[in-house]
């Protein structure tokens, strides 16, 4: 305000008013150019977003958190934690993005639209005022001596009126410039620094990120090395093999054409020569140690069964069992002759040795797709010709059910496989076996993936639990405590935990993340739209901050110091908003990580353990109490069984834990749900209890809420109680297919079979026709 020392109305007042007029005009023309550039750096932030979103969706579509065997053999589940990575930086960029729009480009507009223009306005109205002012005393000084009295009073009002308006605008006009000049002198400098500061905690957050996945990215390169080095390996085997097939193929050749018996191959798969039946009686008592070699193996022209009867080349294979079958594919080793790859335990220890056997298992995959037929040789007889043909190279394998016509590629070839087929048909009528091998009919090998994606979640289809129209955020905020961040108190959190049921702001929700996924999963209410489905939110709604505080911070609540035992001297004290990083950190580790406020119950005679507490609350639908009592424990209690609560020495008429000794490895017998004689009293799957766990309880009382906290805690969806039932199992069995299509989108595997040989489907086709079709497809994926 010192600009106008005297505020009389003067020519040094009117220079001063254009001075600060002037000034107002340049700094409008700074303003729209600053905003252009923001408008642009916001743009540019939005895309650059985009564009992270959209490459993480492509990584995603390309391989990264699908099971499939392409997926696995191009390191599908090892990049989803890189696509997840991506996913966070994303998610710090947009919020980047908003800040710049709120605190920079808002502010600037509400600069140039409101103080600027007001400024506009009042000099607008005050050579309004100045104008009508002068006019008004123009008339008055213009009045002549003989002038009636009221005239002159009337002019001299309207003079006195319009000086008091020009006053009004006059000052007016000062009030608005000198706003603009003391706006200027702090507005852009705190828009600005609030933009720095932004950046500096998205490189912050970043960093953290990125920090954090520094080691798992070292091991991903060295990982790639070695693969690479393996590959090469690998390439140079398949060259030398092929060189040697081919040299033994002709040498073979020649001994085929000379009567000579060929020798192993350079395949390593093992074909025996052998001209006697004797030979190949010796030979096939051999696999009855389960060692199944090859006979012999080749391509036959097979005539089709159609009216045409047309030729159709087929591989076939004659092995040790007595089984003759072939493939519809060309080039598809059969089974007992695959080579394993025999590494050091070196290259097969370490974080990816799990990743390197599913991705050797998933290598095989597409022979489940090969037509295999199995040629049944028990009652079977051979003839050297072919009916209706005058062709030189064809033979019959006549059975009562069907007659396979086939034609050989030269004579020697048509003579060694009439001869071994003849021996093998001998064999099997004079063997005393021929009952051990009758579901030896399938050769094909299967392997399927252990794991599903757990990226592709659905919306939960449960009816008592709809879908809300109003932002998550205004939901979370009206349940108790949530108007305010758990740990430090801050307003209107907008990150969440979503096993830990709590809201946290920004910075809180940074710590957390750096726990690790195993103690606090941290999502976004405003970006990670697809995670909030009506089970979480369920959920979150029957936790809230004040609760889940109570359980946490239970010492706090009581005013009392952490126990001496816990090596703690002095009393922890919660972190306000404005304390430092470093005060939150540990605050929050010593909350989750080391439980020092959680207040435990007494471990006093008769007092039941935690296990047996938490199987009666989520058979009592308890939640809140679920929740304390895994929060307190030391020991990891989600996967609770039944027997772990209850007896079982005399649950069954046969003994539970009857375990066997195969090699060095002891299994557990599975037995038939349908044979058990409590199922059947009852007419009830669940009446049976023996090895559920409390997934498998809370599936069959029918609460989403409490399967959705089970699962956020970790809890085994896969997990097979006694009988071999899975809780996916148990959802079919009592028709609830609603909680089995949850569990199957959460990556329950519906290839498991129970303990009496069937999956999921198998048991839901029982019950009769699948009438919902996405329960169908569901189950219908991996078998």
């Amino acid at each position: 305000m010192a600009a106008f020392i005297k505020l009389e109305d003067s020519p040094m007042f009117q220079k001063q008013l254009c001075s600060l007029e002037f000034t107002a005009d340049e700094l409008k023309d700074r303003c729209q150019r600053l905003y252009k550039g923001s408008k642009k750096f916001m743009a540019a932030l939005g895309e650059a977003y985009n564009g992270e979103t959209s490459f993480a969706d492509s990584l995603e579509a390309f391989g990264g958190g699908q099971d499939d065997p392409v997926s696995v053999s191009i390191g599908g589940p090892i990049m989803s934690k890189f696509i997840n990575a991506f996913r966070e930086l994303a998610s710090y960029k947009e919020l980047l993005r908003s800040q710049v729009e709120h605190v920079l480009i808002d502010r600037l507009m509400h600069f140039m639209t409101v103080d600027l223009q007001e400024a506009k306005e009042s000099r607008r109205r005050f050579d309004k005022a100045i104008n009508a002012y002068d006019q008004a005393r123009e008339k008055f000084v213009s009045l002549k001596r003989n002038t009636r009295g009221d005239i002159v009073a009337e002019l001299e009002e309207d003079l006195q009126n319009s000086k008091s308006a020009f006053e009004r605008s006059r000052f007016n006009l000062v009030n608005a410039l000198m706003n603009i000049e003391a706006k200027k002198k702090y507005e852009f400098l705190e828009s600005i620094s609030a933009i720095m500061d932004a950046h500096l905690r998205y490189f912050k957050l970043g960093y953290d990120l990125l920090s954090q996945l520094e080691p798992f990215i070292h091991q991903v390169l060295t990982y790639a090395q070695q693969s690479k080095e393996l590959a090469n390996a690998e390439q140079d085997k398949l060259e030398k093999r092929i060189q040697e097939f081919r040299t033994q193929a002709e040498i073979d050749s020649l001994r085929a054409s000379s009567n000579l018996e060929p020798s192993t191959s350079a395949d390593r798969i093992h074909v025996i020569g052998m001209n006697s039946d004797k030979n190949i009686e010796a030979i096939m008592q051999s696999s009855t140690n389960g060692e199944v070699q090859t006979i012999k193996q080749g391509y036959l022209l097979k005539r089709s069964s159609s009216l045409r009867g047309d030729w159709k080349r087929r591989f076939f294979v004659l092995d040790s069992q007595g089984t003759l079958y072939y493939y519809r594919n060309k080039g598809i080793k059969p089974m007992g002759s695959h080579h394993h790859y025999t590494g050091s335990a070196e290259q097969n220890s370490g974080v990816f040795a799990r990743f390197r056997a599913r991705h050797n298992r998933s290598s095989s995959f597409n022979e489940e797709t090969l037509g295999c037929h199995t040629v049944d040789l028990h009652t079977s007889t051979i003839k050297m010709d072919a009916e209706d043909t005058d062709l030189r190279l064809c033979f019959r394998i006549i059975s009562p059910l069907k007659t396979y016509t086939l034609q050989a590629e030269n004579g020697a070839d048509r003579m060694d496989w009439v001869n071994k087929i003849t021996a093998v048909i001998t064999s099997l009528l004079n063997s005393h076996i021929l009952q051990q091998h009758v579901d030896n009919n399938d050769y094909a090998c299967r392997a399927t993936s252990d794991v599903r994606s757990l990226d592709s979640l659905g919306s939960l289809e449960i009816d008592r639990i709809g879908n809300r129209a109003e932002p998550v955020s205004s939901v979370f905020r009206e349940i108790p405590g949530n108007d305010i961040c758990a740990e430090c108190s801050a307003p209107e959190p907008d990150w969440a935990s979503l096993n830990l049921g709590i809201l946290l702001c920004i910075e809180c929700s940074g710590v957390h993340r750096n726990l690790g996924v195993h103690i606090s999963k941290v999502r976004s209410l405003t970006l990670d739209v697809k995670v909030w489905e009506p089970s979480i939110v369920e959920l979150f709604r029957t936790l809230g901050n004040a609760y889940c505080n109570s359980v946490w911070e239970g010492s706090l609540l009581k005013n009392e110091r952490v126990d001496d035992t816990n090596a703690i001297s002095t009393s922890i004290i919660k972190p306000c908003a404005k304390d430092a990083i470093s005060h939150k950190e540990k605050y929050i580790h010593a909350k989750y990580v080391e439980k020092l406020l959680i207040i435990r119950d007494g471990t006093l005679p008769g007092v039941p353990p935690n296990s047996t507490n938490i199987w009666q609350a989520v058979k009592t639908d308890n939640l809140r109490e679920v929740y304390r009592l895994i929060a307190m424990s030391d020991t990891n209690i989600i996967n609770t069984t039944f027997d772990d609560v209850v007896s079982i020495e005399s649950y069954h008429h046969i003994d539970a834990q009857d375990s066997s000794l195969d090699g060095h490895k002891e299994e557990r017998k599975q037995y038939d749900p349908s044979a058990c004689q409590r199922i059947k009293d009852s007419n009830d799957p669940g009446n049976c209890l023996q090895g559920c766990s409390v997934l498998h309880l809370a599936c069959q009382c029918g609460n989403p809420v409490m399967v959705e906290l089970l699962l956020q805690f970790g809890a085994d969806i896969n997990m097979r109680d006694f009988h071999g039932r899975t809780p996916l199992h148990y959802c079919i069995s009592i028709g609830n297919n609603t909680f089995a299509k949850h569990l199957l989108r959460r990556g329950a595997r519906p290839s498991i079979k129970d303990g009496g040989g069937l999956s999921a489907l198998e048991r839901a086709m029982e019950k009769g026709a699948i009438t919902d079709e996405e329960l169908f497809i569901l189950l219908s994926e991996s078998q």
